[in-house]
């Protein structure tokens, strides 16, 4: 008899979510992904690869571990097996694969009597559920929904026992939950002599992973040591908001390659001399920079992440000797990439402290995949292979794009981005996905689409924080009627935020030719401000979240006036002093906001009252001169010159 059978591994956000670097992130991810195919290579061995429904890999070699194969944490197959007999194979392979990964991950940390406590939380971490029904000639899609029900059922009837492992100790610093089990032995205490504080430090980062201030569980210690796939390195989000800066370091050639090179080795020397440890934050020989970092991670070109490197407890680094001659070495690098950048013709230039962070999901998958269910299992099988050949993609095109995957799982997908190609790459993602789908269009409408949420945000902000940014702006994206779009949103250090969203085709297209005019410097960079005080002058809301019927009666009353007056300004920019701008490329951006303001119509694109439309403007612009400053640091022109 053959029987439907269905595997879920979690918790998949929770785990994932607990993550304070980028490491910890692309760690989670990537143990899911693991525990998941060998439950599918599992499920392979003693069904055969075709038994396979979701998901649904070319080879049963991409099932092995550590291979590059990524996949979801749901499991659907066809087996031969009774579900009771198969589920608890399923779930020992999964246990096994778990304490192989801790294992080597806690070689080498000295855990001492925390050891027990700290596999334990291991062991718990992990929920594997499955069910199954008989499949005997019933329609699939039937089965299949029937087969859900079941799983919803099981996971509403869960076990909980005791944990074994709870006590009064320290909690973890990153979830606040678990017991920390790092000895305490391993921490410096009051009054210790700074050689005493020094090894305590260095030792605490280089045994545990752990910053001085980090109180790390079992589990966070399995992201801290674990090793991976990708390595024992991730580019952290200092990384990525460098690499337009890095990108810009191209330039740079010949003598004046070594001449930077030479202040960049004086920089680390004395670095080195100073830290608290000689193991400096290195990026993964899987990701390219500029042979001028030497493979260290760019979050070494900003001084405000030296504290993280020379920390000294109860220092003032601001006045300490070493941190001074630290900051010194930087200035002095940055003075020789100053005179070097200006031989060649190019302005002066500093690394941006913001990055990407982008999410994307299918639209209505679920429907998609229902449309195909009802064609057979066959059918689901193919449209599964359609995904996984897409996730391939999602790969080499966020690679092309400077990113760093962190996960990619069937129409579902997580990356860091640079802010200069960002956009570009978003856009690239829905165009695949569209044309990996495209020949199942046919029997669902609309057509299987991507939706795509974009957070910007500063390299030192929370990364549960720009999580929880990221995932607001996907499901704005998601809130876009009919689907198909992108939302972005800018979340300024100041704690001030942008947000647009709307259809691929019209947001995009609107940020790139925005982002060239002010790319050409056509568009000054205050226009987006003085539109802004327009509307706080006229009692428009600027928080999207607070619109008051004041605001709507003003629209209401002086639309006409508010669009013209935002006109008013914008040709100001463009046309004051005479000769400011070339003059076809002013009328070009002229007749760009007289359509996107609807200028001289009865009715303007975007609604019945004018706040959302000048919102709108002036978070696009806002979001645009952003994306084009990142683009012309990546891409210099050669228009500032030394005397």
């Amino acid at each position: 008899m053959s029987y439907l059978f269905l595997v879920t591994i979690g918790p998949v956000q929770d785990f994932i979510a607990s993550a304070r670097r980028t490491r910890d992130l692309a760690f989670g991810s990537w143990l899911l992904s693991e525990l998941s195919k060998i439950a599918a290579y599992k499920i392979t061995e003693l069904n055969g690869l075709e038994s396979l429904i979701f998901p649904a890999p070319s080879q049963e070699e991409l099932l092995r571990p550590d291979s590059g194969f990524i996949a979801a944490n749901k499991i659907i197959a066809l087996v031969q097996q009774a579900p009771e007999v198969l589920g608890p194979l399923v779930h020992d392979a999964v246990r096994t694969r778990l304490r192989d990964i801790r294992n080597i991950a806690y070689t080498g940390v000295p855990l001492g009597e925390k050891q027990t406590i700290a596999e334990a939380q291991v062991d718990d971490l992990i929920e594997v559920l499955w069910a199954g029904l008989p499949f005997e000639g019933s329609p699939y899609r039937d089965a299949r929904k029937l087969l859900g029900v079941i799983m919803d059922a099981r996971k509403n009837t869960r076990d909980f026992a005791q944990v074994t492992w709870g006590s009064s100790e320290k909690k973890s610093s990153i979830d606040g939950q678990l017991e920390s089990v790092i000895p305490d032995s391993a921490y410096y205490h009051p009054g210790a002599s700074e050689s005493e504080r020094r090894t305590k430090l260095r030792d605490l980062y280089e045994l545990y992973g752990a910053r001085p201030a980090e109180r790390l569980s079992g589990v966070d210690l399995l992201k801290r040591r674990g090793t991976t796939a990708f390595g024992t390195h991730f580019p952290s989000t200092s990384h990525m908001a460098t690499v337009p800066f890095l990108q810009r370091l191209k330039v740079l050639t010949g003598p004046q390659f070594t001449q930077a090179q030479k202040a960049w080795k004086s920089y680390i020397d004395v670095v080195q001399k100073h830290a608290f440890s000689p193991k400096l934050e290195q990026i993964p020989n899987w990701y390219p920079t500029h042979d001028l970092l030497s493979g260290y991670d760019g979050s070494m070109l900003f001084e405000e992440r030296l504290v993280d490197v020379l920390y000294a407890p109860g220092v003032d680094l601001t006045r300490d000797k070493k941190f001074q001659e630290a900051r010194n070495a930087l200035q002095a690098f940055y003075k020789v990439l100053d005179h070097e950048f200006a031989d060649l013709g190019f302005a002066r230039s500093r690394p941006d402290p913001y990055y990407a962070l982008l999410r994307a999901d299918g639209d209505s998958m679920g429907a998609a995949i229902d449309a195909q269910a009802g064609s057979g299992y066959q059918q689901h099988r193919a449209i599964s292979q359609r995904l996984s050949s897409f996730a391939e993609r999602v790969k080499q095109i966020v690679s092309e794009h400077q990113g760093a995957l962190v996960y990619t799982g069937g129409d579902d997908v997580l990356a860091f981005l640079p802010l200069h190609t960002v956009l570009a790459c978003a856009s690239k993602l829905a165009e695949e996905f569209e044309k990996a789908l495209r020949e199942f269009a046919h029997l669902q409408d609309p057509a299987p689409s991507l939706s795509v949420g974009i957070a910007v945000a500063h390299h030192l902000d929370s990364l549960r924080k720009v999580r929880q940014i990221v995932d607001q702006a996907e499901r704005r994206a998601k809130q876009v009627p009919g689907k198909r779009a992108l939302a972005i949103t800018i979340s300024k250090r100041s704690g001030e935020s942008y947000n647009v969203a709307g259809h691929w085709g019209e947001l995009d297209a609107s940020l790139r030719r925005l982002s060239v005019f002010c790319y050409n410097q056509i568009i000054p960079a205050g226009t987006a401000y003085e539109l802004r005080d327009l509307a706080v002058r006229l009692g428009i809301s600027i928080d999207e979240t607070y619109i008051s019927s004041r605001e709507e009666e003003i629209s209401d009353r002086y639309a006409e006036v508010i669009r013209w007056d935002a006109l008013r300004i914008m040709q100001r920019k463009l046309y004051v002093p005479l000769g400011k701008a070339e003059q076809r490329q002013a009328e070009a951006v002229e007749d760009f906001f007289k359509t996107r303001l609807g200028t001289g119509q009865a009715s303007y694109p975007g609604g019945e009252h004018i706040g959302p439309l000048i919102r709108e403007v002036i978070n696009e612009l806002i979001i645009a001169q952003i994306l084009a400053d990142a683009q012309r640091q990546a891409t210099p022109t050669k228009e500032a010159r030394r005397p």
